[in-house]
């Protein structure tokens, strides 16, 4: 079934599985895949049944969320239970997983003839954040309109919305024509107000992965968006700081 050759190889570009990616992409056709969407409202957002994603972002996601971790053997959460006064360490070895995701990248890559240097444009997975429709920016109209009148520059502001859309694309073209991430139109402290977007997204979806990745056995198909979800806000959130922070190299 369609379905199940889906989370199969779903499963094996969250984890990083050559051998199973191998078996199963024979054409660069096959790796597209549609990940369910959970009951609820969902579909409101994305106008259809599923997400359609491809294996190599997937992976790429996976490689920028990790990448600091490349040398080390240990990453932990450690979770704690009140009721039951129980605390539970969960560990994983982000560099064998680093190493696991880039040589299915290579792999990828190089059988198929894919350039995966060009900068990316995210922005159709923006509802695998948050639910905002497509003509809804972080800063709305009126908060743009705000900022404006207290000073800040339309470069910087857009550079805000383009970063937590995805768009890498967009985000490169503003860095280089000058913006800045280093403002806070909204609380107007010291600090990025893109770091805080993004950062605190990512910091609390890599508990999440920490989890996923430690015991693959515990996730099945319904938990296959949650699992996209966590990833894309772990993986793209740094793949747009390391973007906007270009000029800090």
């Amino acid at each position: 079934m369609e379905q199940d050759r889906n989370i199969e190889l779903f499963m094996a570009a969250f984890y990083a599985d050559l051998d199973v990616l191998q078996k199963i992409i024979v054409n660069k056709t096959d790796t597209k895949i549609k990940i369910p969407l959970p009951e609820g409202g969902y579909k409101l957002f994305w106008n259809q049944l599923f997400v359609e994603v491809d294996v190599l972002d997937i992976l790429n996601w996976a490689i920028w969320g990790f990448y600091e971790y490349f040398d080390e053997d240990n990453l932990c959460v450690i979770h704690s239970y009140a009721k039951d006064n129980q605390v539970i360490k969960t560990c994983i070895n982000p560099s064998e997983y680093y190493s696991k995701v880039l040589d299915c990248i290579v792999w990828l890559c190089d059988n198929f003839r894919i350039n995966n240097y060009a900068i990316k444009d995210y922005s159709r997975f923006r509802f695998l954040r948050h639910a905002l429709f497509d003509d809804e920016n972080w800063l709305d109209e009126d908060e743009v309109k705000e900022a404006l009148e207290n000073g800040f520059r339309e470069i910087d502001l857009n550079l805000i919305n383009e970063s937590e859309k995805g768009n890498g694309i967009s985000c490169y073209s503003l860095v280089q024509k000058g913006a800045d991430y280093k403002i806070d139109p909204v609380d107007f402290t010291e600090e990025s107000a893109i770091v805080d977007i993004l950062g605190s997204d990512m910091s609390f979806h890599r508990l999440g992965m920490i989890s996923y990745l430690s015991d693959r056995n515990k996730w099945d198909e319904t938990d296959a968006y949650d699992m996209l979800s966590s990833l894309y806000q772990v993986g793209v959130s740094n793949y747009m700081l390391d973007i906007v922070m270009t000029k800090d190299s």
